[in-house]
């Protein structure tokens, strides 16, 4: 899974989490405690990573003016 942008993969495993879990609620399979988790932490990491793609975070420029000891949330 090591690329250069391991952050997509993260997406990309997020997005087939979200599959999984959108097939079997249409299979009428109850979700667990678990799987509504799964599910909001996927959301959450996607919306994140959706903001700091369309706000430049995590293009070089952006990465440079970001304080490395902070955490973006």
């Amino acid at each position: 899974m090591y690329r250069e942008n391991w952050l997509e993969d993260v997406g990309d495993i997020c997005v087939s989490t979200l599959d999984g879990l959108s097939a079997k609620s249409k299979k009428g399979l109850q979700m667990t405690h678990q799987d509504r988790a799964s599910k909001d932490v996927c959301l959450g990491f996607l919306f994140l990573l959706s903001v700091c793609n369309s706000e430049g975070f995590l293009n070089e420029t952006g990465l440079k003016n970001i304080k490395r000891n902070v955490t973006i949330h």
